[in-house]
């Protein structure tokens, strides 16, 4: 019985997750010594995130700040809405 429960969770873990890589989004802005980076992509379980990064160049962390997306439209919709934002704050495209 015990070996039949393990091969059945060994394929289970063998499963492939379908990642659209090509799909994937990312953008960058600075401004003065201030930068800003975000990204639309899959997490590890293939869901779509919205990923925000941000601080000064000069430091080798900034903050971060992960967002769940239910689609990949809902992602789009939510980088246009912060690529405006960052325009209109004097951020220019890297």
């Amino acid at each position: 019985m015990g070996a039949k429960f393990s091969s059945v969770k060994r394929r289970e873990a063998t499963q492939t997750m379908n990642y659209q890589v090509e799909i994937w989004q990312r953008q960058d802005w600075r401004k003065g010594t201030r930068r800003y980076s975000c990204e639309l992509r899959q997490n590890l379980f293939g869901q779509w995130v919205v990923l925000r990064r941000w601080g000064r160049e000069s430091a080798a962390k900034g903050q971060s700040l992960e967002h769940s997306c239910e689609t990949y439209a809902e992602g789009l919709q939510i980088l246009s809405a912060i690529e405006k934002r960052r325009s209109q704050r004097g951020y220019t495209n890297c």
